[in-house]
């Protein structure tokens, strides 16, 4: 397509819908009870089609991978781009508040989207892009629970090194503690929360297999189960994308589109002229099947709903208040409750609250210009934490406000015990201090210092440079 917007090629290419018989579960009548009509083309002359998802506006986002756009399409079947570049993105997924939730391979993270008000796609913040301080391998497709939260796979397509030591599921719980659920799986593609809510299923692609996991709580699995194993002949490689309809009847996509009971037995195969790579339920009345196929993108009339969207899923950012520090104006979350200055010496202090699993929260302080140049600070802040294990990031950004340079360290904090005057710590491991010198244009060298445990500063880090302006996309290494 060369990067011209998708048309409309709704043609009258009729595909037969095929079944395959097996003794204990399926036959041409139960595939036809689900099928209402032909295939039909609806957009062609892509690259390579994925992520199918239905917006609760009325219109279907897909992605054109290698075209780095993620294209809209109206219930008329026109078309066109609704956000490119699109960060690579691949699996999407939409939310009934009008969230859009995206895996953007290229940029190795998982990121909330939304409509602006020109109604192309925004990005609003990034939910995950690190696990245990190393970015992820390629986030490939995601799945929204009723928790309010996403597991979403991660596999490594690439040449070289894998960032990561395994190819695994995640979960990026509603407070958006990011955690490994799932790392003994070779290639983990597709990926389903089931209508009930009780599995997490996901495609096995190596293997040709659906399997599932019983979710015992929300981010928390119990032992994997093989459901179905395509033939190699037949089905090829696969299973990639899933869809679910609203009775629990799963469609994976292999050479043809399988059809499976809840249970995994196979009730029939949906030829497609071209190989499926994702699939979605969608339509004004969320019957229609859209399948994405290498170049094209396709729907099928069906005679049974899809499973309905959650109603939210991670939201990635909440409502801020402005707080004024001085020549600096800070955008600061509603949560993060605003505290009397512990001492003269504090501009202004905020308790953030913990992540799941946490004891204690963060605290986020502003201090005024004092004395001392940037490496002399750096060199104070590194002195707080103890040599061994001590992970350092150091970068720079530029904002409306001022320029900044950011250090991130990670490691044994010698957290301060007692009143300031008896300079007494003691060690907190797995701790995480991202601090801020930032070189305001109104005059002054202000500093912003957030630290805590590791998982609560890790949730935050996206708030945190939104408080004064800056985002980590737009940041440089930064040398002493």
């Amino acid at each position: 397509m060369n990067g011209h917007p998708a048309h409309c090629l709704r043609s009258a290419l009729l595909f037969a819908v095929t079944c395959l018989l097996l003794p204990l579960n399926g036959s041409a009548a139960e595939l036809s009870e689900l099928v209402a009509g032909d295939l039909t083309k609806v957009v062609g002359d892509c690259r390579f089609t994925e992520g199918p998802a239905w917006h609760p506006d009325g219109y279907l986002l897909f992605s054109d991978i290698p075209n780095e756009r993620i294209i809209k399409v109206n219930p008329d079947g026109s078309s066109s781009d609704w956000m490119k570049p699109s960060g690579g993105a691949n699996g999407l997924m939409c939310d009934l508040a009008g969230n859009v939730y995206a895996c953007q391979g290229s940029e190795q993270r998982v990121s909330l989207l939304r409509s602006g008000d020109d109604g192309l796609g925004q990005l609003v913040s990034v939910l995950a892009s690190k696990y245990d301080g190393k970015v992820l391998n390629k986030p490939n497709d995601l799945a929204i629970d009723s928790a309010g939260g996403l597991y979403f796979t991660d596999p490594f397509y690439s040449q070289g090194e894998p960032p990561q030591p395994v190819e695994g599921v995640y979960y990026v719980s509603k407070s958006g503690k990011v955690t490994r659920v799932v790392d003994g799986l070779p290639r983990p593609n597709g990926v389903l929360v089931s209508p009930d809510g009780a599995y997490l299923y996901v495609a096995n692609i190596n293997e040709r297999q659906v399997v599932r996991y019983p979710i015992e709580e929300a981010g928390k699995l119990g032992a994997v189960e093989v459901l179905f194993t395509g033939e190699e002949e037949l089905d090829g490689r696969g299973p990639d994308g899933m869809a679910f309809d609203e009775n629990g009847t799963l469609y994976a996509t292999y050479k043809k589109l399988v059809v499976l009971s809840y249970e995994g037995d196979l009730i029939g195969r949906i030829d497609v002229p071209e190989k499926p790579a994702n699939c979605a339920f969608g339509g004004t009345d969320n019957r229609t099947l859209f399948i994405t196929a290498r170049t094209s993108l396709y729907s099928l009339p069906m005679s049974v709903a899809g499973m309905a969207l959650q109603a939210n899923g991670p939201s990635g950012t909440e409502k801020t208040r402005e707080v004024k520090a001085e020549k600096l104006t800070l955008q600061v979350p509603e949560s993060w409750e605003q505290q009397e200055p512990s001492n003269n010496l504090r501009l202004a202090q905020f308790a953030i609250p913990p992540v799941e699993g946490d004891e204690e929260g963060a605290e986020l302080v502003v201090f005024p210009p004092f004395g001392g140049s940037i490496p002399q600070n750096i060199q104070r802040w590194i002195g707080q934490f103890e040599n061994q294990g001590l992970r350092t990031t150091m970068t720079k950004g530029t904002t409306e406000q001022g320029d900044y340079v950011l250090v991130d360290l990670q490691g044994t904090y010698r957290k301060p015990d007692g009143p300031p005057f008896l300079r007494r710590t003691k060690p907190a491991p797995n701790y995480r201090m991202m601090a801020v010198i930032f070189s305001a244009k109104a005059g002054g060298n202000y500093f912003l210092k957030v630290t805590g445990p590791k998982a609560t500063v890790e949730s935050i880090t996206d708030a945190f440079r939104a408080t004064f302006g800056g985002k980590a996309a737009d940041e440089s290494e930064y040398e002493l």
